[in-house]
């Protein structure tokens, strides 16, 4: 019987986050030893290595492994585990590359159609939310507000109301469990920066009414936040991933 019951569905990260939990039940590893590569799990269970990755975060939240950022993923003892809370956290999410992979259809067309629709007003919105976010750039709570509301205001011109939706329902999404323990650890002052930056460079397409700028500028600041998540090194130098 397996030690976990997640609800993995098609949810194929969880379906390794349960293989490998039984794995290291099993013994296979042990407590304290590192866990192979992500590369090398990736192909052993023939998935991604993003579906690696948020598999390890799962893992991670219900303390079966400890994740030390450039040294590797290490097999905590079986005392420390806490799988019924580990299951309640991570029940029924969506992994974060999934939300991001969504947002980048969702929001680049926001944004097309919002450089074709706002109103001079809304476009002055959207803006003072980017200087609240420069602003702001120390005050992470101020600044995230502002960078929620920098988002729903480009939706809400692009004057239709299911993408208003949709893009409210994917930022609610980035209150999982998952998706904090991995972003969280992209967080920094210079990235705060560069975000800033993709903004202005969003609203300088939108203000001069120019669709497939707005939404390539869009999708390349999504882009960049997948990047961030994937640069992450959970390898030790001597286990260089690619």
């Amino acid at each position: 019987m397996s030690v976990l019951d997640l609800p993995g569905g098609g949810r194929r990260y969880l379906q390794v986050a349960q293989l490998l939990a039984d794995q290291i039940t099993a013994g296979a590893y042990r407590a304290g030893q590192r866990l192979p590569p992500e590369r090398d799990l990736a192909t052993q269970l023939d998935v991604s290595r993003t579906t690696v990755r948020e598999a390890l975060l799962a893992l991670e939240i219900m303390r079966f492994i400890e994740i030390r950022v450039g040294s590797g993923v290490f097999v905590l003892s079986e005392h420390l585990r806490e799988a019924e809370r580990g299951q309640l956290a991570v029940k029924g999410e969506t992994g974060p590359y999934e939300v991001l992979e969504a947002r980048r259809m969702v929001e680049g067309q926001s944004a097309y159609l919002a450089a074709q629709r706002a109103t001079e007003a809304q476009l002055d919105a959207i803006e003072a939310r980017l200087r609240r976010m420069e602003e702001a750039i120390h005050d992470v709570p101020a600044y995230d507000a502002a960078d929620a509301e920098y988002h729903a205001l480009i939706a809400e011109a692009s004057g239709n109301s299911v993408l208003v939706t949709y893009v409210g329902h994917l930022w609610r999404m980035r209150n999982s469990a998952l998706w904090r323990r991995w972003y969280g650890q992209t967080r920094s002052v210079e990235n705060r920066r560069r975000t800033v930056e993709d903004h202005r460079v969003i609203c300088r397409a939108l203000r001069r009414r120019r669709p497939e700028a707005a939404m390539s500028a869009m999708q390349l600041h999504i882009d960049v936040l997948t990047d961030r998540l994937m640069e992450l090194q959970l390898s030790p130098p001597d286990q260089t991933e690619d």
